[in-house]
Formats: C-alpha cells, structure tokens, sequence
C-alpha cells in the first residue's frame, strides 16, 4: 500500500514604505591648543591638533547624560601630558594604553600634579533646516611648568569619572580623550606649558 505524505503551511512577505528621513549621526571629537614659552616669557613654539574620543569616554558620556541610574558625581577631569607615543588607539583605557606614556616633569600651581579642566557650559550654533548642528564646550587654559630635565611631549590626554585623579602617574579613572602632535616638541626646565581643551559635537 502506497503511503501518502501531505504538507501544508503559509508564507508571506510583507513591505511597509514610509517617509523615510535621513540619518543624523553624531560625531564627538576633542581639539588641543598648546603653547610652550621659556623663562623669559619668549613662544618657543605653539600646536593644535584634533584628537578622538575613545570608546570608554563615549561610553561614560552616554551613562552620565541618559542611564538614570547612574549616580554619577563629575570627577576632575584632569588633564596630563604625554611624553612618548608610538599612536593612539580607540580602545585605549587609563589602566590599559601601551601606545603611550605620561609624561610628569612638570608642576601646576607649585604641585606636581594634572591640571584641572574648568569647562564652560556649553554652547551650540542653533542650526534647525540645514547644515550641521554643532555643540562645543571649552576648558580655560591650563599652565604647566617644566621641571627637573624637561623633556619631550608627544600630546595630552583627558581623565575623568569614578576613581580619576591628579595624581601623575595614576591608571585609576576613566580615559575621555588622547591625541598627540604630528611632531614631538622638546621642553626644558622653566619652560611653561598652556593647554586648552574644547570638545565639538556635530550632527
């Protein structure tokens, strides 16, 4: 006897259209200004360059402005210099960044510690039809004194969050942002160092 095999079932395709709006990524970049003098007060030689911010940072930015349980409680931020770096990676940590080192011959306000970054509130172009949207905050101007040998500076970097400090040196904290210049600069003792840092958001 012949058996007998039946199947059945359903199968459909749905396509939905609508008005489609474009997309509007954000992007979120740090930019350094530096200017070196010597004891006399004389420019030896001025920089400014773009860095990125790192996945950490984006990831403390985005905890901190839109998880409501986060509890966070701003911390420094504290910005160091770099003395040599081989390149900067996006998935570089304070606790984790073998591309790079501090550099620590120098004081701020007779302490040899990271300067502060006061930021300003931030302010935006008020774009609304066309164009890019752009939002930035600025810190004020850092000076650093060169001690001891001086030495070379690479670029700077930018810690915040849970557990960051002044502290040269320290791994303890979040990474926000680090970037370094397209040539070393060499310093030495007397030398003064101002750094300002601002922050751009752009969509």
């Amino acid at each position: 006897m012949a058996n007998e095999v039946q199947g059945c079932g359903d199968y459909a395709v749905a396509t939905l259209h609508t008005n489609t709006k474009a997309d509007n990524p954000v992007g979120l970049e740090g930019f350094w200004t530096m200017t070196c003098r010597d004891a006399n007060g004389n420019v030896k030689w001025e920089e400014g360059f773009e860095n990125q911010v790192v996945q950490v940072g984006k990831i403390l930015m985005m905890n901190t402005t839109l998880y409501t349980a986060s509890g966070y409680t701003l911390v420094g931020p504290y910005l160091g210099l770099i003395a040599t770096s081989t390149g900067y990676s996006p998935t570089d940590t304070m606790s984790s960044h073998s591309d790079w080192t501090e550099f620590t011959n120098y004081t701020v306000g007779g302490s040899a510690v990271r300067g502060t970054a006061v930021f300003a509130t931030a302010t935006g172009n008020n774009v609304t039809t066309s164009g890019s949207n752009i939002v930035t905050s600025s810190a004020t101007a850092i000076t650093y004194t060169i001690t001891g040998s001086g030495g070379t500076i690479t670029g700077c970097f930018l810690v915040t969050g849970t557990g960051a400090s002044s502290t040269q040196s320290s791994t303890t904290g979040t990474l926000w942002s680090a970037g370094g210049f397209a040539v070393a600069k060499t310093t030495t003792a007397g030398d003064t160092v101002a750094v300002t840092y601002s922050t751009t958001a752009t969509s």
